[in-house]
């Protein structure tokens, strides 16, 4: 353990334009859906996590609620990736909290290892990103000297341009889970 405070961000706001329906609620094996086995496993890593839906989708809020789960309603969700991190940043409570790990909903696969490891692993002036053979995936956590640019992203880009402007910030860890790069855009990618 590093001392340090953290939370995931499980960013669950996007509007499956191209898997053509609601793909977070789309049914898995066992009867789970991609959100419920994305939410599995951050249960599993035993980090603090809060999710991140747009405020307009009731299906999904519906099927969060009653199961103990901190939701953030996302406003502008249609503004794009960058602006939704940016929205839940700005009601988030940061006071205390050291990293925030941004993860996306439909990479169901990671493992609760990488999420502990990843954890383990984050400080408050750097970035960490995991990587497998050499390529970098997600989730990507941010320390808190990077809270205030998180909250100010605009438009559809992520946290690309954090992670660009501060190239010496920036921490990688070699983790043993191909999963990291794996996300469900279409129906066939679920195993």
């Amino acid at each position: 353990m590093n001392g340090y405070d953290g939370v995931f961000v499980l960013l669950a706001a996007g509007f499956s334009r191209r898997f053509g329906k609601p793909k977070l609620l789309h049914p898995m094996a066992k009867g789970k859906t991609v959100i419920d086995r994305s939410l599995q496993s951050l249960r599993a890593s035993g980090e603090k996590f809060i999710v991140a839906v747009r405020r307009d989708d009731t299906d999904l809020l519906t099927h969060l609620s009653g199961q103990d789960i901190p939701v953030v309603e996302i406003f502008q969700a249609q503004l794009g990736l960058s602006s939704v991190i940016a929205e839940c940043c700005a009601k988030l409570d940061l006071e205390g909290i050291d990293w925030l790990g941004i993860c996306l909903a439909d990479m169901p696969y990671i493992s609760p290892a990488t999420f502990t490891r990843l954890a383990k692993n984050a400080k408050p002036a750097e970035i960490l990103r995991p990587m497998f053979q050499c390529e970098p995936g997600h989730p990507v956590l941010f320390g808190s000297t990077f809270f205030g640019e998180l909250a100010a992203l605009a438009g559809d880009d992520g946290a690309k341009a954090i992670i660009h402007t501060h190239p010496d910030k920036l921490k990688t860890i070699e983790l043993d889970d191909a999963m990291i790069h794996y996300d469900i855009d279409t129906p066939s990618d679920i195993k």
